[in-house]
């Protein structure tokens, strides 16, 4: 049997062919060489005379690794120049000059083509070589070489393991060859020879790498484990030997049938070589098989045999076809079939390209022409192209070059504190306003101009409506008392129907005051008087929602005040009358200015105060009032959401006991001790702390008491800090205000000290009143016992301790072991804390603005009671001085328009609760009682800008004092003539003429009149007029003041313009909504019209149809047939009455020029053709004229009656009425059924 050949991998102990180390020679190495005993070539170290030092084996072993490392060397160059068909570096310089990745690069050109976009042979920059190196890692990727078997690009670039390279080499021919991709890499250990130096050169190299060298031995094995291959699966390898088996007793067989020969396949193991059997009938044998006592001719052992030759036939051909698909699969494969592809399409594209040419040339010379058009189109649009390119950058670089100037202005100036005169005038140019400034003032002013308008069209029309209302109202109430009357006054004696029509006005105008008097509120008698009060007080309310500082003002003087009871009654009343004022904070609008008056009340509070500890122990009114806003429904869904599951949790758990004071668990020990046994405790009851817990049992309790508190204690801190985005923006915002005043007012005051002020207000105040008494905020629907109380209050007490960051003292010592945990978790709560106030300021929450209540078509309202209503109008009265020193203002005004309060104490107020519309007193956009003073300091910047384009000086001081000369007042005239020239444009004109014309006081100034001295006298003066109101202009700087404004405003231009454009985008929003409230307004006065209208028309035909009984031959009846012969009948009746008749009743008062016994002979009649107009005519022998004639409408009668006028006269002033008896009479004459 022949001894099997090793594999190519085996290092050293077997080498390629059948011959042994006998025949190898290495110089230096193998001279004189023995073997190993019981190992046949494998050379055995031994010592030299020439290696005397103690390290000979060690040299000889390295001597060895580094020609194995050699070999290894030449080996991949061997394989690489095969693939690559050229010479590459010597071994000895390969390392050096594959560095550059050059030779990587192109074998993996070779291996994967396409993968390579460019070789980089440039010797220059060298840093581009890890390109190359990069290449061939794709090649890898493409090859699908595992990773374990890669370098890294470090590894040959900085030359840190060029063994790692040469084994990565090595490792792809393996694969390669596998796919038969490429060839086999040979073995050349033993065929090589080095020189010594060489040797050691190679070994102090491999010393320096400082790694361990690769086993290139069982590349193959490692390989086929990365790959997921079987050791049993065969490789179809050409290189393969056959071994013949002989097989004693079936050697010569009858018909000359022989035994076939099995295949044995070398193993990789470095175990001793033993045969391998592949075959299905011999995979179990491992020595010869024993011969059998059969005939391999009889037809049962033939066909097995040819049985076994399919299987094996068919699973080499199962093999071979599994390497094809995967080859087909590779993508050096799709590769070259892409390359393949693309010269197809090419050949293809050749050809349709000869035939388009020979079809060219048989045509029209046309087609070159268009063609040429074509191209030169195509070339003059790309020459634009390219020019408006060129011009957008030299556009762009204009504007960054202008930019950067602006930039380097604003730094300039920024950067000095006090600007001298001649750095100002050198930017003074870049206050001018260009076309866009003054279109976009323009743009503003018109729509400024607009929204004024509409809001005084929609006052106009909201009084309108308001009359029309009392119109209504008023007809409503006479159509009501006629049909009341008539029912009194049917058949009465003509004595009896004057007393009681007397004794009607009478108690018209009793019950009128006396209501008016009582309750301004009331509606049950209407009239001027009673609007006119309820009107004021309408507008007191808007003024204190919208002004905050008198009720900010009023409650902080107040505080500790007794007025009208004592000082807790007084607290409570100003309380609830500041929650009715602002509707509770039940819509955006009340809870955006509640807030707002929060805002003042913190900084009324602050001033009061030295530091921020004497804050916590104060009583603040806001801090009720917005504890109390946040706790409505809404609020209430944040406590259940918070706390409902956990304080259901302790509630619910009989078993939970957090009582952490020795004593009362000593008793309740003893407690369950008795309950348990029936019997007397044996223990003492009086005992002290340390007794109890000198109790093994007490203790125990304690302590679970305490591990039980602080794990409960930690579910609510994780569900309150957890609960950030759910607090209620009203909390949320006053925290913000509080801390920013505090911050302000308090700057050297640490975090940790705002952060305890927070958490007395957040913590203290709102969120722990709830863990206490949780069926208060409907959390819980469940009764709480005593027990159950304790124990949350329990937990509220760790808490408030972690909210404020202090620990538990000698007061509750037996807390103290919390003190840890306390201290940490407040450091934690702290940070919270600060994270609730990180929130949006209320306008842009809430999205309010200035002129939102001019754009609602409903006004807003709240619901107050007299007796709230006259007792905040007495407290402001008290303390007016305090509220309004300057004794000016909209409240003055209004206090002294209502005059004194009703309020007395002793005096009965009604505490019914009554609907008030609030009404904003002005009717135009409101202005900034500071913006008077802006707008001077405004135009005084701009005169003084003029000043300093003509002199110059040191300062501004100098200017003033220097004289005028004449080329000053030359110059002037140039400056003026460029300023304020000459525009066609409308609408420039117009904003040229408003910065021409300054308005000081009640004088209209143009500055274009003025000469250059009296340009600088006025400014002069205006300067030191405006030290008196801004702290910043003073002539103790000479006025250095003035010149920062001006500065201020060359460096915020851009940012007056982005404001500008924001005040355009707001102004236009509120013009669309205050069009639409005019819309709804002018819907609004149609309806009333025609429900005015219709009622009139309704009641006089109902009138009209009704035929009343005349009399025969009466004056009424002659009347009527008088007036049906001359067809003037009127459509809803006349009545002819005389003069003494209707004095009789009270109508007439008195005649001018007229005896009362001659009232007998004055006839008056009333007639109403036309609804609602009462036609008067008056007729008497001893008047100049034959008959008098007035028209008089029922609407002026009424409006007459509401406003309290008693009597009034008609025809030309001759004759003189009641108004409520005669509108008494017209109502029974021509509008009762």
């Amino acid at each position: 049997m022949t001894q099997p050949r090793p594999t190519p991998l085996r290092a050293l102990t077997v080498m390629s062919g059948q011959q042994d180390l006998n025949d190898l020679h290495i110089p230096t190495i193998t001279d004189d060489a023995q073997d190993v005993i019981g190992l046949q070539g494998r050379i055995r170290l031994q010592k030299t005379r020439k290696n005397n030092t103690s390290q000979w084996m060690d040299i000889q072993r390295n001597t060895l690794q580094a020609y194995e490392y050699l070999c290894h060397i030449g080996e991949a160059k061997e394989w690489i120049e095969s693939c690559l068909l050229e010479t590459i570096d010597p071994i000895t310089q390969l390392e050096d000059s594959m560095k550059n990745g050059i030779v990587l690069a192109k074998l993996a050109n070779w291996i994967a083509p396409g993968v390579v976009h460019r070789i980089i042979n440039d010797t220059k920059h060298k840093f581009l070589h890890s390109e190359n190196i990069n290449s061939f890692f794709k090649a890898l990727q493409a090859v699908r070489l595992p990773q374990i078997f890669w370098f890294e690009l470090t590894d040959l670039y900085d030359k840190k393991n060029i063994p790692k390279v040469i084994f990565c080499i090595h490792a792809l021919s393996h694969l390669l060859a596998r796919k038969k991709l490429a060839p086999r890499i040979k073995n050349l250990f033993g065929e090589l020879e080095f020189t010594k130096e060489e040797l050691s050169s190679t070994q102090k190299a491999l010393d320096g790498y400082g790694v361990v060298m690769p086993n290139f031995t069982s590349i193959d094995k490692s390989l086929q484990r990365e790959l997921d291959e079987e050791d049993d699966n065969f490789d179809i390898d050409t290189n393969f030997q056959f071994k013949k088996i002989q097989l004693k007793g079936i050697d010569a067989l009858p018909g000359d049938s022989t035994t076939p020969d099995l295949i044995v396949e070398d193993s990789d193991s470095d175990d001793e070589v033993s045969p391998k059997y592949n075959a299905p009938l011999f995979s179990s044998q491992r020595a010869i098989v024993e011969p059998k006592k059969e005939d391999w001719t009889t037809p049962a052992n033939l066909d097995r045999l040819i049985r076994c030759q399919a299987m094996m036939r068919g699973r080499l051909q199962r093999r071979e076809f599994q390497q094809v698909q995967q080859v087909h699969r590779s993508t050096l494969f799709q590769n070259q079939v892409n390359q393949l592809q693309a010269r197809v399409r090419g050949v293809l594209c050749r050809q349709n390209l000869g035939q388009k040419k020979i079809s060219l040339a048989a045509c029209d010379e046309t087609w070159v022409t268009k063609i040429q058009a074509a191209c030169c189109g195509h070339l003059g649009r790309r020459s634009l192209n390219a020019l408006l390119e060129m011009v957008d950058r030299n556009v762009h670089m204009e504007g960054f070059t202008t930019q950067r100037l602006v930039h380097h202005v604003n730094q300039e100036l920024i950067t000095q504190k006090n600007p001298s005169i001649g750095t100002v005038k050198n930017f003074i140019h870049l206050l001018s306003d260009n076309d866009l400034d003054y279109n976009a003032e323009v743009a503003l002013e018109s729509v400024r101009q607009k929204v004024i308008n509409t809001i005084r069209e929609n006052k106009q029309l909201d009084a309108y409506l308001t009359m029309l209302d009392t119109k209504i109202a008023l007809l409503m109430r006479n159509a009501i008392s006629i049909d009341e009357v008539l029912k009194v006054t049917n058949g009465p004696l003509r004595k009896q129907l004057r007393r009681f029509s007397d004794l009607a006005a009478m108690a018209f105008s009793d019950a009128s005051s006396t209501v008016s008097a009582m309750d301004p509120f009331a509606s049950t008698t209407i009239n001027q008087k009673n609007q006119t009060v309820l009107d004021l007080y309408q507008q007191l309310v808007y003024t204190l929602q919208t002004e905050p500082r008198y009720l900010a003002t009023l409650v902080s003087l107040t505080k500790d005040q007794d007025l009208g009871g004592d000082g807790g009654e007084l607290r409570k009343r100003m309380e609830s009358t500041i929650l009715a004022l602002f509707g509770y904070a039940t819509h955006p609008r009340e809870e955006f200015l509640l807030i707002n008056l929060c805002r003042y009340c913190i900084d009324e509070e602050i001033k009061l105060i030295s530091n921020p500890q004497e804050f916590m122990r104060g009583n603040y009114t806001f801090m009720k009032l917005v504890v109390q806003t946040n706790r409505g429904a809404k609020e209430r869904e944040f406590f259940r959401h918070v706390f409902g599951a956990l304080i259901t949790e302790v509630v619910g758990n009989e078993f939970l006991n957090l009582e952490t004071n020795p004593v009362e668990i000593y008793h309740q020990v003893i407690n369950d001790e008795e309950k348990r046994t029936g019997m007397p405790s044996q223990r003492n009851y009086n005992v002290t702390s340390q007794e109890a817990l000198a109790d093994e049992e007490v203790r125990q309790r304690y302590i679970s008491n305490l591990m039980a508190l602080r794990t409960m204690t930690e579910k609510f801190l994780s569900a309150i800090t957890q609960a950030l985005d759910h607090l209620p923006y009203g909390i949320r915002a006053v925290a913000r205000e509080l801390r920013l005043v505090l911050e302000s007012r308090f700057p050297r005051e640490p975090t940790e000290n705002i952060s305890k002020i927070l958490s007395y207000f957040i913590c203290y105040r709102y969120l722990t009143p709830a863990i206490v008494d949780p069926e208060e905020y409907d959390i819980i629907e469940m009764p709480i016992g005593f027990r159950e109380r304790k124990n949350l209050g329990e937990v509220v007490k760790v808490l408030q301790k972690i909210s404020t960051g202090t620990v538990f003292d000698a007061s509750d010592m037996f807390l103290a072991p919390l003190n840890e945990y306390v201290e940490k978790a407040g450091k934690e709560f702290a940070a919270w804390f600060i994270k609730v106030t990180d929130v949006d300021d209320p306008e842009t929450f809430f999205g309010m603005e200035v002129l939102d209540d001019h754009t609602r078509t409903q006004k807003p309202a709240i619901y107050i009671s007299p007796y709230e209503l006259c007792h905040l109008h007495y407290m402001l009265e008290q303390y007016l001085e305090d509220l309004a020193p300057k004794k000016q203002g909209t409240l003055v005004d209004i206090l002294s328009d209502l005059g004194p309060s009703q309020f007395q104490p002793g005096v009965e107020l009604s505490k019914t609760t009554r609907r008030l519309q609030v009404t904003n007193r002005h009717d135009d956009l409101p202005q900034d009682p500071s913006s008077q003073v802006q707008q001077l300091v405004t135009d005084t910047k701009r005169l003084v800008v003029y000043v300093m384009q003509v002199q110059a000086g040191r300062d501004l001081l100098e200017i003033f004092n220097q004289s005028v000369s004449d080329e000053h007042e030359a110059q002037w005239k140039e400056a003026k003539r460029a300023e304020f020239q000459e525009l066609r444009d409308p609408r420039l004109k117009a904003i040229a003429q408003k910065h021409r014309m300054l308005k000081l006081g009640n004088t209209t100034l143009d500055v274009n009149n003025l000469s250059f001295f009296q340009l600088k006298t006025i400014t002069y003066r205006l300067v030191t007029h405006l030290a008196k109101f801004d702290e910043q202009i003073t002539p103790d700087d000479r006025y250095q003041g003035v010149l920062n404004m001006i500065v201020e405003d060359i460096t915020g231009k851009n940012t007056r313009r982005q404001q500008r454009e924001k005040e355009i985008t707001k102004l236009e929003g509120t013009l669309g909504n205050l069009q639409a409230k005019h819309a709804y307004l002018s819907e609004q006065r149609k309806t009333y019209e025609h429900y005015l209208r219709q009622s009139m028309d309704t009641m006089a035909k109902k009138r009209g149809r009704k035929q009343r009984f005349v009399w025969p031959f009466s004056r009424q009846y002659l009347h009527m047939r008088h007036l049906e012969k001359q067809g003037k009948v009127p459509t809803f009746g006349s009545f002819k009455y005389s003069a003494k008749q209707l004095f009789d009743r009270g109508v007439i008062l008195s005649l001018e020029g007229v005896q009362r016994r001659h009232y007998d002979r004055i006839t008056i009649t009333l007639s109403m053709d036309q609804s609602g107009i009462i036609n008067f005519q008056g007729s008497y022998d001893n008047w100049s004229t034959t008959a008098l004639y007035m028209d008089v409408q029922y609407e002026q009668l009424l409006q007459t009656q509401f406003e309290g006028i008693q009597t009034m006269t008609l025809l030309d002033g001759m004759m003189k009425v009641n108004v409520n008896l005669l509108i008494f009479m017209i109502n029974k004459k021509f509008y009762s059924a």
